[in-house]
């Protein structure tokens, strides 16, 4: 993973007055993180903003692939039971 890309998307969110970019599993993560995912049931979702470190809310199954990351990201894991998302808002 090349550090380089978020910097650059860094600086053309801050140039272009975007709050943010959303992407969802596919080749732009993949481009931009490193992370594989593949598109399923349990949604995972990446935001990336001028002036922070990229959020991702993902499924809690997936959290071995954030531990060992070159860059800082804040994971918004969530687990099986709908019942305990709303912990996040």
């Amino acid at each position: 993973m090349n550090t380089t890309r978020l910097s650059k998307l860094s600086e053309l969110l801050s140039i272009s007055g975007l709050d943010a970019l959303a992407l969802n599993p596919g080749p732009s993560l993949v481009y931009l993180t490193g992370l594989h995912f593949h598109l399923m049931e349990r949604p995972t979702l990446a935001f990336f903003t001028a002036n922070s470190a990229p959020v991702l809310v993902l499924p809690e199954l997936e959290m071995l692939k954030v531990q060992d990351l070159p860059f800082e990201v804040k994971p918004f894991p969530y687990g099986e039971n709908p019942d305990e998302w709303d912990r996040f808002f």
